[in-house]
């Protein structure tokens, strides 16, 4: 038995003005043929996943390319074009397969593909013809009928911060084996309630809507002749018409089965809409609990500047929170990471203790604060890689790019040459800032940083910055989404 694995990945926030080109993907990494085993081998990722399941399951994995880039703006067409064809010739190299997997998101949206996942599962179905395609996808996934016609089955994540990518790997190559060995024939449901659940909300590490469930769905996975139920909770900040939450329930060839579980968690969701609604801390209400934080306390007050996240797309260069944290003069506080390309090259060129002058940040657009007139010294110049250590992507590698550490008053910021959100503490520790030895932290994401990060907070503050991942939808012009949706339009 063997079996293709690869895909393509991205997260597309459509508001965003970084389009994803082709250097964007490459930067993340595009691993073909052989070179993806390694890379991939011994990491609880999807693709670690795959390599671990087929040893279990006892099938050949047979490597073709996997694409992935940060979360931006709308994928080029010629980005798209490329990568796929690339994804369809190591599909034609990779000779007689009996089944692929596929590492994909669920949310990409390219110039020339607007339902981007469901067009990259054409282009391979395309060359494989009928043999079992299965793909794993994001919990921000806005999963459409033409993926579920296209694929034989998806498995979704199921928690957010995302720590069982690898299991969902696994999961995935268990279900291809009991397609291509067992004869398994899948039968899929999927219901789309008129819901986009702001990011915030999605959260399933503590008592939230949507870990009610992903519980339920996983007791429902348990029963009798279930294969696969996955609730994706969709990516808000696609304006298409595919986003927003998602049931799909797989069961082994009993289509009414299959339907019933997906309307019954599909009605949940429904009924509990109102909770998915969050109200951040303000700006000016969380610097001051940040001012007020006491010397010596359990742990860091953590301020999550949503807005900015670089993992929903944003682009990562806001200075709101650090101007505020200056201006009240806070004392031992970091703030990671900071996206400024041009201020990592002043502060490599000026070296190690140099004392500097330069704009940092606010660079992108105008709605993550302007650029701030800054005087600092840089701390440390490094190349910005480290293994993650943290519960998130066990083992794979962060590449943040050069990256400078500028002490601004009491303030140390780590200033990088990628968009990189703050999803494990080597973002400090690799730059040889203790995060826990901190009094405030600064960082720039919605949720994944609450994996590693709350366990060492004292206190963790959501702050409603202005930016493109903002938790209040209301703010953003969609043109494309369904509608009426909630909470977009008020639905009794």
């Amino acid at each position: 038995m063997r079996i293709a694995i690869g895909g393509i990945s991205h997260e597309t926030n459509t508001f965003s003005t970084l389009p994803t080109d082709l250097a964007l993907f490459e930067r993340r990494g595009v691993h073909g043929g052989e070179a993806l085993i390694p890379a991939f081998a011994g990491t609880r990722t999807i693709v670690g996943g795959f390599l671990d399941g087929a040893r279990s399951e006892g099938f050949e994995a047979v490597p073709t390319m996997l694409a992935e880039a940060a979360p931006s703006g709308t994928v080029t067409a010629e980005a798209f074009d490329r990568l796929t064809e690339l994804l369809v010739e190591g599909l034609r190299e990779a000779g007689p397969v009996d089944g692929v997997l596929l590492e994909l998101h669920g949310a990409m949206v390219a110039e020339n593909a607007r339902d981007g996942d469901a067009e990259i599962l054409r282009r391979v179905r395309d060359v494989v013809g009928s043999i079992p395609i299965v793909g794993v996808l994001d919990l921000h996934a806005n999963i459409s009928d033409s993926m579920v016609a296209l694929a034989d089955a998806l498995v979704g994540y199921d928690t957010y911060p995302h720590v069982d990518m690898y299991e969902r790997g696994l999961e995935a190559t268990a279900i291809m084996t009991r397609i291509v060995r067992g004869g398994l024939r899948t039968a899929r449901a999927l219901r789309k309630p008129p819901l986009m659940p702001p990011l915030s909300k999605q959260c399933t590490t503590y008592d939230t809507p949507m870990r009610a469930l992903i519980e339920l769905a996983h007791q429902r996975e348990r029963k009798p002749g279930m294969v696969s139920v996955t609730v994706a909770a969709g990516f808000p900040y696609a304006d298409v018409p595919e986003a927003g939450l998602g049931v799909l329930a797989i069961a082994d060839g009993d289509q009414a089965r299959a339907e019933a579980v997906a309307d019954e968690i599909a009605a949940l969701a429904w009924k509990r809409r109102h909770e998915f609604v969050i109200r951040c801390t303000p700006v000016e209400e969380a610097l001051q609990i940040a001012a007020d934080a006491p010397d010596g306390a359990s742990g860091p007050v953590v301020l999550a500047d949503t807005a900015d996240n670089p993992g929903a797309g944003a682009p990562c260069d806001g200075t709101i929170l650090l101007r505020g944290l200056l201006d009240r003069g806070v004392q031992n506080a970091a703030l990671g990471a900071l996206w400024d390309p041009r201020a990592v090259e002043i502060c490599r060129v000026a070296g190690v203790g140099a004392n500097v002058e330069l704009l940092l940040g606010g660079k992108t657009d105008d709605l993550h604060g302007e650029p701030l007139s800054v005087s600092g010294r840089v701390r440390l110049l490094s190349d910005g890689r480290f293994k993650n250590l943290g519960p998130m992507n066990t083992g794979a590698e962060t590449r943040m790019g050069p990256t400078a550490v500028l002490a601004v008053g009491s303030v140390d910021v780590v200033i990088t040459s990628n968009r990189v959100q703050a999803l494990d503490a080597g973002v400090f520790l690799s730059q040889g800032i203790n995060p826990s030895r901190k009094r405030v932290l600064v960082l720039k994401s919605s949720v994944h940083y609450r994996g590693a990060f709350e366990p060492l907070a004292s206190r963790v503050v959501e702050v409603d910055t202005p930016g493109l991942s903002n938790s209040d939808l209301s703010r953003y012009p969609y043109q494309h989404v369904r509608r009426p949706i909630f909470p977009l339009d008020a639905m009794v």
